[in-house]
């Protein structure tokens, strides 16, 4: 077992293993033999790639939290000159027409979750990947005008905010999936709350010169 093209697929067929042990059974079901045997290499080849089957999960878990962020922020078709509220609205729908696929991989960051109250190493390794979540996503937003015309702090804001309602949607939907918003509606919302902001501008606008 070498670092060349064997060794990589060994570590590859280790952690696809592990994000799927990991979504299935939880982060203490994934035994290093049901590793092995999932991924088709020997109980040695844990230690030998990664150390310990703690830093395989770990690892596992943390790449499946940036592969999500990078599906979302991918979908849907996105007018780059539209508002920021519209811009939601177009991601909205795709979104949630993902989450039924998306849930696993959920499931998994939410044992990571977990498990960093008990590890401080993983712990560190979450603010540092939710860091990346933000820094991607962030990169979404300034691809379009709008996004450019924002300061740093608020593009890491709209960056919290995405996935504050990305990750709350998929938590109720684990309980239960009715109970959510679709797509549509999600759509809606965000264009009706940009509509409510067109209608008031001019007001405020007008007020402001009528109080000078």
């Amino acid at each position: 077992m070498g670092n060349g093209p064997k060794g990589n697929d060994t570590k590859m067929a280790l952690l696809q293993a592990a994000k799927k042990l990991v979504g299935e059974r939880g982060y203490a079901g994934a035994t290093v033999r049901e590793l092995a045997a999932a991924s088709g290499t020997n109980l040695a080849a844990v230690n030998y790639h990664f150390g310990s089957r703690e830093r395989l999960l770990n690892q596992a878990i943390l790449e499946s939290f940036l592969e999500w962020v990078d599906r979302v922020g991918e979908m849907g078709p996105v007018d780059p000159d539209a508002g920021g509220l519209q811009q939601l609205a177009s991601r909205a729908r795709p979104m949630l027409d993902f989450f039924p696929e998306a849930r696993p991989g959920f499931v998994i960051c939410l044992e990571a979750l977990l498990q960093a109250g008990r590890s401080p190493e993983l712990k560190a390794q979450l603010v540092a990947h939710y860091a990346e979540q933000r820094r991607r996503i962030g990169e979404f937003v300034t691809a379009t005008s709008r996004g450019r015309e924002l300061p740093d702090r608020m593009v890491e804001v709209a960056a919290s905010f995405m996935l504050a309602v990305t990750d709350g949607l998929l938590l109720q939907s684990l309980l239960d999936p009715q109970a959510i918003p679709t797509g549509e509606e999600l759509a809606a919302l965000y264009e009706g709350l940009a509509a409510s902001a067109r209608a008031e501008a001019p007001v405020a606008a007008g007020s402001g010169g009528a109080s000078q």
